[in-house]
């Protein structure tokens, strides 16, 4: 009797909510089943050989969901890759060297694992959008920035006030908002004494930001409202909107200029011009709107097994 055939899937997340084994439980592409793993970044050790692929084992996890195997050891040679957490953490944590072997490997992925390795960097994400803007001006109403690489060239400023950010900034964590050039002198100083870029753009007092959503071909809109200017806070209310035609077009160009199959494009509303302005798109990673979260699933897994057909050819 021959073995039973495996395409072997491996979900990279954050610290797990999600049962991803019973969410891919009882299914296959053409004659293949498709097994399940999922880690958190920091729990997997890989080796990747040029000859014989990418190794990898994964530690038992101190989140381990009951009734999976996250409570053993496991190792294996993941056939495709489904990235939901994100390659670096808010206090210094980076995985780009794990980013980095899996890209050795070429193994297939959601989303690529080219886009990924440049969402380690905003600014590279902020020049892929400009590139945009160029081309679609108005149409795609991506903020002002200035790039900063070091203190040394952060000399006096105008237009204040400004929302500047330090290195890759993550949710509101590394924003500050500066006042004046005092303020501005101020962040300077500081910056001085760190290894990091700054980016500085103009602050608008919005009414409003929203989100555009994109996974595979089902799209989601929302705005929010928040008495902080981060738009984060106790404060705050979301919406589902439509997505008009605006929304569809940002997060299209968007998404097809970086090869984003999931994706959320960020952006908030200035009540005085009437004008929506782009702040920034996010990969894979994205975090799911509780109220949408089985339904969501539902089109990434469908995305999943979508894109697994087309890679085999199943």
């Amino acid at each position: 009797m021959s073995a039973n055939k495996v395409k072997k899937l491996l979900v990279i997340g954050g610290r797990p909510t999600i049962n991803w084994y019973n969410l891919f439980k009882n299914t296959s592409i053409g004659s293949y089943t498709i097994e399940v793993e999922f880690t958190m970044w920091d729990e997997m050790v890989l080796t990747s050989y040029s000859d014989s692929g990418c190794i990898i084992s994964i530690m038992p996890s101190k989140y381990a969901i009951p009734d999976t195997p996250m409570n053993t050891r496991r190792t294996f040679q993941p056939d495709f890759l489904l990235i939901r957490g994100a390659c670096q953490g808010v206090y210094g944590q980076d995985w780009r060297n794990e980013l980095l072997g899996l890209m050795y490997c070429g193994i297939p992925s959601i989303n690529s694992l080219e886009s990924l390795y440049m969402c380690l960097e905003k600014p590279v994400i902020y020049s892929k959008l400009l590139q945009i803007h160029k081309q679609y001006k108005e149409k795609f109403p991506l903020i002002p920035q200035t790039y900063y690489p070091s203190w040394s060239s952060m000399s006096f400023n105008t237009g204040f006030p400004l929302v500047a950010k330090v290195g890759t900034v993550h949710a509101g964590f590394g924003k500050m908002k500066l006042e004046n050039q005092e303020d501005f002198d101020d962040l300077v100083s500081l910056i001085a004494l760190q290894n990091k870029y700054v980016t500085t753009e103009p602050y608008i007092k919005w009414d409003y930001d929203f989100r555009i959503q994109k996974i595979g071909d089902h799209y989601r809109a929302f705005q929010r409202v928040s008495s902080c200017w981060k738009g984060k806070g106790m404060n705050q209310t979301d919406n589902d909107v439509p997505v008009t035609d605006e929304y569809k077009r940002y997060i299209d160009l968007a998404s097809k200029a970086l090869g984003m199959d999931i994706c959320a494009l960020d952006g908030i509303h200035d009540p005085i011009t009437n004008k929506n302005y782009i702040i920034e798109l996010n990969d894979s990673a994205i975090g799911l709107v509780q109220r949408h979260v089985e339904e969501d699933l539902n089109y990434i897994k469908e995305l999943v097994l979508s894109r697994m057909k087309q890679v085999y050819k199943l």
